[in-house]
């Protein structure tokens, strides 16, 4: 996926309502996701499992975990940006980030899901997200609704 950055500078352009910021969100996080020096099996010692494991945990004690619904993807195919996330929410766009380390950006992710969440359609312009979260994105999608 290719992040397009220069032209689009907020949802309005897109000819989409501005609605209330987000009120519930899915974190899907990439359940294969290991680097190359990683063995496939087994499962719990893949980055992505770990991962996975921290961030849930994490959430479960903020008060965004009746905001957040943490959920494991089997393989989000970006292979060779492990560890990979995905943001998503109905009606707002959707967010796609590879190269998370479990032992040092959960609490990154953690900050880009408030600003996520507080954000109208869930526009993150790049300087607005965590800087660990500004250079590991792959792509960005629009919503589907609203967007004409």
């Amino acid at each position: 996926m290719i992040e397009t950055e220069s032209v689009i500078s907020s949802p309005s352009e897109y000819n989409m309502s501005i609605k209330d910021t987000i009120s519930n969100c899915t974190l899907y996080v990439c359940l294969s996701c290991r680097t190359t020096d990683t063995p496939r099996e087994p499962r719990e010692k893949r980055q992505g499992y770990i991962l996975y494991q921290k961030l849930r945990e994490t959430i479960a004690k903020s008060p965004l975990y009746h905001k957040v619904d943490v959920k494991p993807a089997k393989c989000l195919s970006i292979c060779p940006r492990p560890c990979g996330i995905a943001l998503a929410s109905s009606e707002s766009w959707t967010y796609l980030f590879g190269d998370q380390k479990p032992n040092e950006t959960v609490n990154d992710i953690i900050e880009c899901l408030s600003i996520y969440l507080e954000t109208p359609n869930g526009f993150m312009a790049r300087e607005k997200r965590p800087k660990s979260l500004q250079s590991s994105i792959l792509g960005r999608v629009p919503p589907m609704k609203g967007n004409k």
